[in-house]
């Protein structure tokens, strides 16, 4: 699919569809829970039907509604016979059912899509083989043998995916744990939401200080209804378009919220400030691709610090952001981890510009973004890429009086 993009005025209201991560993180837990819960205000993608089906792989029986889910748990510890799971391109799915799923008595392959096979995942892998258990991974990932309670320690700056996967494990075992996290310690916001939706769930995790957890074992996940709340890092695609282009209105947000992604309310406050500006990418990743399009147009100079993370998303999150902005003419840097861009108050080009989504639903919307506060055409390859976390997102541009224009 392409998307045609036209520059022009927006206004009206969207309302954003619901967390990703929190809905990860609440069917996750419900799967895992004695009773039946129903997890409310769910906004399906690819990424959350791939954790459902995960799930029901692992014994978890779920009804999908329009909006909602009822789910029926699994007893994750008594689950015998060979599991496939398909994780799509659900990092969240496969780096959090990784530990769970070692509990199965057989072997358990994972398979995936796209770059997934190939992001990092040397910490499952030893934490494995230190126990001697089986992990095999080439085109997927196999693994059989029970991981073990007891002492755990992983790096805090790879993904919090991985520390999040334990904790969803660790309290079901028969014995107490603890995990240490070895700094320094990135994304602990995500680690924070992990921690929220298990203690809705009546999980006790207790935290000993800023890089140690001690979970106690022979817990059980109580059967809860939750609602899930709006996704900050699908408002701040309309965040950063009410700033450069004219005021929408986003509904459906929780202003106690605990996503790190949050983060961009603040940053935008330090955007209407005349000067450079420098952004710490630590805590809000998934904001990395939307912030290179609000700091080309900021006339003044942006550093993005602690960007590494975005090699290992989608795409190259930065390549990509590098390639697509610089044929805007957009003055563009990087280094490994870091991104310089020297922002100007306008671009337009002779011709229309085509740009290439790199199959990275981030890229896709982050680039329309910048086409609709152009001052010339652009084209989107690709664009079908939305469909992992936000399908809606061309139909909310239209509702708002975005020029968008589909076609194959």
């Amino acid at each position: 699919m392409k998307a045609k993009i036209e520059p022009g005025k927006v206004q009206g209201s969207v309302s954003i569809p619901s967390s990703k991560s929190m809905a990860h993180r609440a069917i996750i837990c419900a799967s895992l829970s004695k009773g039946v819960s129903k997890v409310g205000n769910i906004t399906y993608s690819k990424d959350i039907d791939a954790t459902i089906s995960c799930m029901e792989a692992l014994g978890a029986h779920i009804e999908k509604f329009d909006t909602y889910c009822i789910i029926s748990g699994t007893d994750i510890l008594n689950q015998t016979g060979d599991r496939c799971l398909d994780c799509h391109e659900s990092g969240s799915t496969l780096r959090f059912l990784i530990p769970l799923a070692s509990q199965v008595k057989g072997k358990v392959t994972f398979k995936g899509q796209g770059r997934l096979m190939s992001r990092p995942m040397e910490i499952y892998e030893t934490l494995f083989k230190d126990q001697n258990l089986v992990y095999q991974q080439e085109d997927t990932i196999q693994i059989q043998g029970n991981l073990k309670p007891g002492y755990y320690s992983i790096k805090g700056d790879v993904s919090s995916q991985f520390i999040s996967g334990l904790l969803f494990l660790l309290p079901l075992l028969k014995q107490d744990s603890t995990l240490e996290i070895l700094p320094p310690y990135e994304s602990k916001s995500y680690v924070d939401l992990t921690l929220s939706m298990l203690k809705q769930f009546q999980i006790q995790i207790d935290t000993l200080d800023e890089t140690h957890y001690f979970i106690k074992g022979n817990q059980v996940y109580q059967e809860k209804d939750v609602l899930v709340e709006g996704d900050y890092s699908q408002m701040a695609f309309f965040a950063v378009l009410s700033h450069l282009n004219h005021p929408v209105t986003c509904l459906n947000m929780d202003s106690e919220s605990l996503q790190g992604d949050k983060a961009i309310l603040s940053i935008l406050k330090d955007y209407e400030k005349k000067k450079d500006v420098t952004i710490d990418l630590s805590n809000c990743p998934d904001l990395g691709p939307v912030l290179c399009v609000l700091a080309a147009y900021h006339p003044y100079k942006t550093t993005i610090l602690h960007a590494q993370r975005l090699r290992m998303k989608e795409s190259d999150r930065i390549e990509a952001m590098e390639t697509e902005l610089r044929k805007w003419n957009v003055n563009i840097e990087s280094t490994y981890d870091t991104i310089t861009i020297h922002g100007k108050k306008e671009y337009k080009m002779d011709e229309i510009v085509h740009i290439h989504g790199h199959n990275d639903h981030r890229i896709v919307m982050a680039m329309c973004i910048f086409g609709l506060c152009a001052k010339s055409e652009s084209i989107i390859e690709d664009a079908q890429a939305i469909t992992k976390s936000y399908p809606g997102f061309f139909k909310d541009i239209l509702n708002i009086n975005g020029k968008v224009t589909l076609y194959d």
